[in-house]
């Protein structure tokens, strides 16, 4: 628990000298996980969970001696606006309890003791629990921001006044001759009052603020050095955004797909007479999701990818100063093949690997036959092996297909891609990669078609198990909630008939009826999952039916 809003209430009393207290160990204590206690420049802060404890007191004393100035003893439940904050652990209810603001006698930093009441009544005194340290708060008492800054006019005066606060009676002094911090997103600024406390100041943004309660807004801080906001004073301060643009050297990329092309451009603003303006360097811009920055008068140079033909956007991202501005540029793929999208792989029978993926080629000179490598790699793409190649048929100009490699030996985990290597009329374009993939084993160990022999029309009970190699163990364990497929075969067929699915439950066991119907053999599959597990067979089981 850390943000605290409602007001406190607290009694605290002037005491003349050090007064006994039986240590925690002599007690049956309430709370033997322990309990949670901060302090503010003013406050003290108790959380113990969901319960407050009987006879609760907070005890002050001067640091490094014994003897008691103040004991708390009312306090006010407090909303907790982050529970399990540092941790469930430290802050498992969610309120806490609170001081009043404190009127000691004297600045100084003071150790905070807490007494309650134990079990059975006994007394327990934790003592060391907090330092309050209660000292001269400094605190800016105005702030103003003078001025109409725009992106061609981004300078504005600063004025402000700084106090001193004296927590025992809450009376205000000046801060004289002090820092304090102007404070925006880009930026933090040092100011110094005068004898007054009285600071005004000349102040320029750098034109890479973020936006504040709007897009039209930059929020300013200005707040004592070393102090948080809370002691400081906030302005949201009004931007001017004027029209932008984008403008670009070329609007059209060409080259093999997959790979990239330089773009240049400049980016504009309408000024006050009405002309175009460089923007300032460091003006944040996207191209098409990935950000970059100006330059130097508003120029920039940025790699496009050609991605077929699809286009590309770049733009002006939306700032305070700025409003979103953009231009698209043309992809020409030249004659190039290869596979901008990931493969999808699946796991086979005999712990085989398959890959699958589209094929994409661009401006073929004529129809020819190409070459593709089904390649893994084991550390993460650093170093490729070609385990499969095949050949596929492509037509002259603009074509995808889908190209598939299968039942190649299952190497361990890794990932994989197709590769088309080139040549010198069709380049190589994409090989984009599959995500990582690991295959597990599994076994269906135990399989039953019951009764046998069986009436015709009579039902038939399959009962297996389904089990798996996990992602910490090569031990096979029951998988549980998933689908095996059951198939019959009649007897002098070679053809296998899916007759339905049966689910596992939660150790593995899956069954199913079906009415009997003719001589035959009945078999469980497990193949639903093949991203990640190897299929299996069960046993054949043959029926007799009568």
């Amino acid at each position: 628990m850390r943000k605290r809003t409602l007001a406190v209430l607290c009694t605290a009393t002037a005491l003349a000298g050090a007064l006994g207290a039986p240590t925690a160990a002599q007690a049956a204590e309430q709370f033997p996980k322990g309990f949670h206690a901060w302090t503010d420049e003013t406050r003290v802060f108790l959380d113990f969970g969901t319960v407050k404890p009987k006879g609760l007191k907070v005890h002050l004393r001067k640091a490094g001696t014994a003897t008691r100035v103040a004991t708390v003893t009312e306090f006010q439940y407090l909303p907790d606006e982050d529970p399990c904050s540092p941790s469930c652990q430290d802050d498992p209810g969610d309120w806490g309890i609170g001081s009043a603001p404190l009127r000691l006698a004297d600045l100084a930093k003071y150790s905070v003791d807490v007494e309650y009441a134990g079990t059975a009544g006994e007394r327990i005194l934790h003592k060391n629990k907090a330092t309050i340290d209660y000292h001269l708060i400094p605190r800016v008492t105005a702030f103003e921001v003078i001025g109409d800054p725009d992106i061609e006019n981004m300078a504005v005066t600063v004025k402000g006044d700084a106090v001193t606060v004296d927590p025992r009676d809450d009376s205000r002094k000046p801060l004289p001759n002090s820092r304090l911090i102007v404070e925006t997103s880009a930026a933090k600024t040092p100011l110094t009052t005068d004898a007054a406390g009285h600071v005004e100041a000349p102040y320029t943004f750098t034109g890479t603020e973020e936006k504040g309660d709007s897009y039209e807004t930059i929020r300013m801080i200005l707040r004592p050095d070393g102090s948080d906001n809370d002691h400081g004073m906030t302005n949201e301060v009004q931007i001017d955004q004027p029209w932008a643009k984008v403008t670009l050297d070329t609007t059209k990329v060409t080259g093999p797909d997959g790979t990239t092309a330089p773009v240049s451009g400049r980016a504009s603003f309408r000024g006050h007479d009405g002309t175009d303006k460089p923007v300032p360097a460091g003006i944040p811009m996207t191209m098409s999701g990935s950000p970059f920055k100006t330059g130097e008068g508003g120029r920039f140079t940025v790699q496009v990818p050609i991605d077929g033909k699809r286009s590309q956007s770049i733009g002006i991202v939306d700032s305070p100063w700025l409003n979103g501005a953009g231009a698209s540029v043309a992809s020409d793929p030249t004659a190039s093949a290869g596979f901008r999208n990931a493969p999808s792989v699946s796991l086979g029978f005999n712990r085989t690997v398959g890959i699958s993926g589209e094929f994409r080629r661009y401006d073929v000179p004529a129809a020819t036959t190409l070459t593709v490598e089904a390649q893994f790699s084991s550390d993460g793409g650093k170093t490729w092996s070609t385990r499969k190649t095949v050949t596929t048929a492509v037509p002259a100009g603009e074509s995808r297909s889908r190209v598939s490699a299968t039942g190649i030996a299952y190497p361990g985990p890794g990932i994989w891609r197709l590769r088309y290597a080139g040549t010198a009329a069709i380049p190589s374009g994409s090989a984009a990669p599959s995500g990582p993939v690991r295959g597990y084993n599994t076994a269906i160990p135990s399989f039953n078609a019951t009764p046998e022999p069986v009436k015709k029309g009579a039902p038939i009970t399959i009962t297996g198990k389904l089990v798996a190699e996990q992602y910490d163990s090569p031990d096979l364990r029951p998988v549980s909630f998933v689908q095996v497929d059951v198939f019959f075969r009649e007897n002098g067929s070679s053809t296998w008939k899916a007759m339905g699915v049966a689910s596992t439950d939660n150790t593995g066991t899956f069954t199913r009826t079906f009415p009997a119907d003719k001589d035959g053999y009945w078999m469980a599959r497990y193949s639903r999952d093949s991203s990640t597990y190897f299929p299996s067979l069960s046993r054949q089981d043959f029926v007799d039916v009568k």
